[in-house]
């Protein structure tokens, strides 16, 4: 039994040694989980859309007010950051009301059954340093988010890819929120047709494209 036991702790030791091996660190003497929450007041959040198709082009945004967020983050194991992004199909705006009902009804993304869209990141990868400021107490890295996307329902395996700053508290950030800030900034493309989305006959593919690009700037802090 003692055999076993001294077995699996050094097994749990060699995996353990070898997550931490792999990991990459912002390099600002900084270690341990932080939990960062969407914040307004560090920046202004913005999440866009965007439809190319034949007859019309179509932009839209999502009220900042309609949209929550969270991730989780060790500035010294970037890749195993966790988080999510969730927001609220009836703040999907493109400009014209109409076009906006049609958006959020049953033929489309069905508000009413769905009202919500999330983004559930599982890990990073590919990550790479980028930009170290560490008497700023600043540093910033790319890499590739990887996670899941759930829209009317159906959820699909998806990657990003991804900024991501880190900015460590001072004199000037508490002017703003209190806590280290976190910047994230990226883009992804979804397929309609992987989400059940039918839509208006004859429409997607014409006026509404195939495929809808997804950007997005979020500001967090760790208060």
């Amino acid at each position: 039994m003692f055999k076993i036991i001294k077995f699996l702790a050094i097994g749990i030791l060699l995996i353990t040694s070898l997550n931490h091996l792999f990991a990459t660190d912002f390099g600002l003497n900084l270690s341990g989980d932080r939990k960062f929450t969407l914040n307004n007041n560090v920046g202004s959040n913005e999440l866009r859309f965007t439809s190319t198709a034949p007859l019309e082009d179509i932009e839209g945004y999502v009220d900042k007010d309609v949209i929550s967020s969270f991730v989780v983050l060790d500035p010294a194991n970037l890749e195993k950051a966790t988080g999510s992004v969730v927001f609220k199909v009836n703040g999907m705006e493109t400009g014209i009301r109409t076009r906006d009902e049609h958006l959020q009804g049953p033929n489309w993304l069905d508000a009413s059954q769905y009202p919500e869209i999330k983004f559930e990141l599982k890990n990073l990868k590919d990550v790479k340093i980028i930009q170290k400021d560490p008497p700023l107490g600043r540093a910033t890295a790319e890499a590739t988010a990887v996670g899941v996307f759930t829209m009317r329902g159906i959820s699909q395996n998806i990657i990003s890819k991804v900024k991501i700053t880190f900015v460590k508290e001072s004199d000037f950030t508490k002017k703003r929120a209190n806590g280290d800030f976190l910047f994230v900034e990226g883009s992804f493309a979804i397929k309609l047709a992987d989400y059940n989305v039918q839509g208006s006959k004859g429409v997607i593919g014409s006026k509404v494209g195939k495929e809808i690009n997804i950007t997005y700037k979020l500001f967090y802090n760790a208060g």
